[in-house]
């Protein structure tokens, strides 16, 4: 279980689930990579990540071709040392969400730029509803 799925499998106290929705070229050696993170029943998490093939080792798209894994998980099983580099940072009107960006680099190059939706009133709700943490 990568680092985000894990925080927020603490937080609600429940198992949590990574799922790669969709993982497709949009141009030449440039990837999107859509994924949710939800407890069976709620999106908490929905991150878009965009990657340039070209930048990235064999192992690692080997790994992210198989879609079952977070990009965290996967650079730490290929002892791949990187940083997030926050982008930007913001909740919305309604404060029911955050709206997170930042980029993964690796070697001064930027290897993933990602964009997440956390939606804090589904961690509210998956906390407070029945069940236990597996």
């Amino acid at each position: 279980m990568g680092y985000v799925e894990q925080t927020i499998s603490d937080i609600i106290n429940k198992t949590v689930y990574l799922k790669v929705i969709e993982q497709n070229a949009i141009s030449g050696t440039k990837f999107i990579r859509k994924v949710v993170i939800d407890d069976g029943q709620f999106p908490i998490v929905n991150a878009v990540s965009e990657f340039d093939s070209k930048n990235l080792s064999e192992s690692v798209l080997r790994d992210l071709f198989e879609k079952k894994e977070s990009i965290g998980n996967i650079l730490r099983k290929n002892n791949i040392k990187a940083e997030r580099q926050s982008v930007r940072i913001e909740f919305n009107r309604d404060r029911k969400k955050i709206i997170r960006t930042y980029q993964i680099v690796h070697n001064n190059s930027i290897w993933f730029q990602v964009s997440e939706d956390i939606r804090l009133d589904f961690i509210y709700a998956c906390k407070y509803r029945g069940g236990s943490h597996s």
